[in-house]
Protein backbone atom coordinates (compact mmCIF):
# COMPACT_ATOMS: atom_id res chain seq x y z
CA UNK A 1 0.00 0.00 0.00
CA UNK A 2 1.35 3.40 -0.97
CA UNK A 3 1.77 6.47 1.21
CA UNK A 4 -0.88 8.20 -0.91
CA UNK A 5 -3.44 5.51 -0.05
CA UNK A 6 -2.52 5.81 3.62
CA UNK A 7 -2.92 9.60 3.58
CA UNK A 8 -6.27 9.24 1.81
CA UNK A 9 -7.44 6.76 4.45
CA UNK A 10 -6.39 9.19 7.19
CA UNK A 11 -8.13 12.00 5.26
CA UNK A 12 -5.05 14.20 5.61
CA UNK A 13 -6.70 16.78 3.35
CA UNK A 14 -9.29 17.29 6.12
CA UNK A 15 -6.65 18.22 8.69
CA UNK A 16 -6.97 21.81 7.52
CA UNK A 17 -10.17 21.99 9.59
CA UNK A 18 -8.03 21.57 12.69
CA UNK A 19 -6.36 24.92 12.00
CA UNK A 20 -9.35 26.36 13.89
CA UNK A 21 -7.43 25.28 17.00
CA UNK A 22 -5.03 28.17 16.38
CA UNK A 23 -7.88 30.74 16.37
CA UNK A 24 -7.81 31.60 20.08
CA UNK A 25 -4.02 31.91 20.03
CA UNK A 26 -4.15 34.19 17.00
CA UNK A 27 -6.95 36.43 18.26
CA UNK A 28 -5.46 36.71 21.75
CA UNK A 29 -2.37 38.18 20.05
CA UNK A 30 -0.15 35.40 21.38
CA UNK A 31 0.85 33.84 18.06
CA UNK A 32 4.49 34.88 18.58
CA UNK A 33 4.60 33.29 22.05
CA UNK A 34 6.81 30.23 21.45
CA UNK A 35 5.63 28.01 24.34
CA UNK A 36 1.95 28.71 23.59
CA UNK A 37 2.50 28.14 19.87
CA UNK A 38 4.09 24.78 20.70
CA UNK A 39 1.08 23.84 22.87
CA UNK A 40 -1.29 24.83 20.07
CA UNK A 41 0.74 22.78 17.59
CA UNK A 42 0.52 19.71 19.85
CA UNK A 43 -3.22 20.29 20.16
CA UNK A 44 -3.42 20.48 16.36
CA UNK A 45 -1.54 17.18 15.99
CA UNK A 46 -3.78 15.52 18.61
CA UNK A 47 -6.92 16.63 16.78
CA UNK A 48 -5.50 15.52 13.42
CA UNK A 49 -4.91 12.05 14.84
CA UNK A 50 -8.30 11.89 16.58
CA UNK A 51 -10.18 13.15 13.52
CA UNK A 52 -8.32 10.63 11.32
CA UNK A 53 -9.39 7.86 13.71
CA UNK A 54 -12.94 9.13 13.44
CA UNK A 55 -12.84 9.20 9.63
CA UNK A 56 -11.58 5.61 9.59
CA UNK A 57 -14.37 4.62 11.98
CA UNK A 58 -16.84 6.25 9.59
CA UNK A 59 -15.35 4.40 6.61
CA UNK A 60 -15.58 1.05 8.42
CA UNK A 61 -19.14 1.74 9.59
CA UNK A 62 -20.38 2.94 6.17
CA UNK A 63 -18.37 0.53 4.01
CA UNK A 64 -21.29 -0.95 2.06
CA UNK A 65 -23.00 2.42 1.50
CA UNK A 66 -19.72 3.98 0.39
CA UNK A 67 -19.21 1.29 -2.25
CA UNK A 68 -22.36 2.46 -4.06
CA UNK A 69 -21.54 6.19 -3.81
CA UNK A 70 -20.00 7.89 -6.88
CA UNK A 71 -17.19 9.55 -4.90
CA UNK A 72 -16.98 7.68 -1.60
CA UNK A 73 -16.45 4.42 -3.51
CA UNK A 74 -12.97 5.73 -4.35
CA UNK A 75 -11.91 5.80 -0.69
CA UNK A 76 -9.19 3.25 0.18
CA UNK A 77 -11.38 0.91 2.23
CA UNK A 78 -14.42 1.05 -0.06
CA UNK A 79 -12.28 0.51 -3.17
CA UNK A 80 -10.40 -2.42 -1.63
CA UNK A 81 -7.01 -0.69 -1.69
CA UNK A 82 -6.83 -1.00 2.10
CA UNK A 83 -7.54 -4.13 4.12
CA UNK A 84 -9.96 -4.06 7.05
CA UNK A 85 -7.28 -5.19 9.53
CA UNK A 86 -5.05 -2.25 8.68
CA UNK A 87 -8.00 0.14 8.93
CA UNK A 88 -8.83 -1.13 12.43
CA UNK A 89 -5.16 -0.87 13.48
CA UNK A 90 -5.02 2.72 12.18
CA UNK A 91 -8.26 3.58 13.98
CA UNK A 92 -6.89 2.32 17.29
CA UNK A 93 -3.38 3.71 16.81
CA UNK A 94 -4.44 7.17 15.69
CA UNK A 95 -7.12 7.41 18.36
CA UNK A 96 -4.87 6.33 21.22
CA UNK A 97 -1.99 8.45 19.95
CA UNK A 98 -4.21 11.52 19.73
CA UNK A 99 -5.63 10.99 23.21
CA UNK A 100 -2.15 10.44 24.68
CA UNK A 101 -0.96 13.74 23.21
CA UNK A 102 -4.14 15.43 24.45
CA UNK A 103 -3.50 14.08 27.96
CA UNK A 104 -0.06 15.74 28.00
CA UNK A 105 -1.61 19.15 27.26
CA UNK A 106 -4.22 19.40 30.02
CA UNK A 107 -7.16 17.54 31.51
CA UNK A 108 -9.74 20.01 30.10
CA UNK A 109 -8.20 19.63 26.63
CA UNK A 110 -8.29 15.83 26.93
CA UNK A 111 -11.94 15.95 28.00
CA UNK A 112 -12.97 18.13 25.07
CA UNK A 113 -11.01 15.86 22.70
CA UNK A 114 -12.91 12.86 24.07
CA UNK A 115 -16.17 14.82 23.75
CA UNK A 116 -15.33 15.62 20.12
CA UNK A 117 -14.64 11.95 19.37
CA UNK A 118 -17.86 10.80 21.04
CA UNK A 119 -19.93 13.44 19.21
CA UNK A 120 -18.41 12.45 15.87
CA UNK A 121 -19.00 8.75 16.62
CA UNK A 122 -22.66 9.52 17.39
CA UNK A 123 -22.79 11.48 14.13
CA UNK A 124 -21.45 8.49 12.19
CA UNK A 125 -23.78 5.99 13.81
CA UNK A 126 -26.98 7.99 14.17
CA UNK A 127 -27.04 11.79 14.02
CA UNK A 128 -26.10 12.20 10.35
CA UNK A 129 -29.45 10.64 9.46
CA UNK A 130 -31.43 13.39 11.22
CA UNK A 131 -32.07 16.26 8.82
CA UNK A 132 -30.88 19.69 10.00
CA UNK A 133 -29.37 18.23 13.18
CA UNK A 134 -26.63 16.73 11.01
CA UNK A 135 -25.66 20.22 9.83
CA UNK A 136 -25.50 21.51 13.41
CA UNK A 137 -23.29 18.59 14.44
CA UNK A 138 -20.85 19.39 11.62
CA UNK A 139 -20.85 23.03 12.73
CA UNK A 140 -20.33 21.97 16.35
CA UNK A 141 -17.15 20.18 15.29
CA UNK A 142 -15.61 23.50 14.23
CA UNK A 143 -16.75 25.21 17.42
CA UNK A 144 -15.26 22.41 19.52
CA UNK A 145 -11.93 22.90 17.74
CA UNK A 146 -11.90 26.59 18.65
CA UNK A 147 -12.81 25.86 22.27
CA UNK A 148 -10.14 23.13 22.36
CA UNK A 149 -7.58 25.61 21.08
CA UNK A 150 -8.48 28.02 23.86
CA UNK A 151 -8.21 25.27 26.46
CA UNK A 152 -4.86 24.09 25.08
CA UNK A 153 -3.21 27.49 25.44
CA UNK A 154 -5.34 28.65 28.38
CA UNK A 155 -6.62 31.87 26.81
CA UNK A 156 -10.08 33.36 26.97
CA UNK A 157 -12.05 32.99 23.75
CA UNK A 158 -13.88 36.10 22.64
CA UNK A 159 -17.60 35.90 21.97
CA UNK A 160 -16.85 37.46 18.58
CA UNK A 161 -14.64 34.49 17.64
CA UNK A 162 -17.30 32.03 18.80
CA UNK A 163 -20.08 33.76 16.83
CA UNK A 164 -17.97 34.00 13.67
CA UNK A 165 -16.99 30.33 14.01
CA UNK A 166 -20.61 29.26 14.37
CA UNK A 167 -21.73 31.28 11.34
CA UNK A 168 -18.82 30.15 9.15
CA UNK A 169 -19.22 26.52 10.15
CA UNK A 170 -22.97 26.56 9.44
CA UNK A 171 -22.22 28.07 6.04
CA UNK A 172 -19.67 25.33 5.30
CA UNK A 173 -21.95 22.54 6.55
CA UNK A 174 -24.94 23.75 4.53
CA UNK A 175 -22.69 24.15 1.48
CA UNK A 176 -21.55 20.54 1.90
CA UNK A 177 -25.15 19.30 2.00
CA UNK A 178 -26.06 21.35 -1.08
CA UNK A 179 -23.07 19.93 -2.97
CA UNK A 180 -24.11 16.37 -2.06
CA UNK A 181 -27.65 16.98 -3.29
CA UNK A 182 -26.35 18.43 -6.56
CA UNK A 183 -23.89 15.57 -7.04
CA UNK A 184 -26.33 12.77 -6.31
CA UNK A 185 -29.36 14.42 -7.96
CA UNK A 186 -32.21 11.91 -8.13
CA UNK A 187 -30.27 9.33 -6.08
CA UNK A 188 -29.80 11.68 -3.10
CA UNK A 189 -32.55 10.04 -1.05
CA UNK A 190 -30.70 6.70 -1.27
CA UNK A 191 -27.73 8.18 0.57
CA UNK A 192 -29.20 10.73 3.04
CA UNK A 193 -32.65 11.55 4.36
Amino acid sequence: MSDVVLLKALRAQQWIKNLFIFGPLLFSQNLSNGPLLYLAFRAFVAFCMISSAQYIFNDIRDLEEDRSHPIKSLRPLASGRMKMGLAVALLIGMGLGGFLIAATISLPFLLIAIGYFVLQALYTVWLKHIVILDVFIIAAGFLIRVIAGGLAVDVEISSWLLICTILLSLFLALGKRRYELTLLQENASNHRP
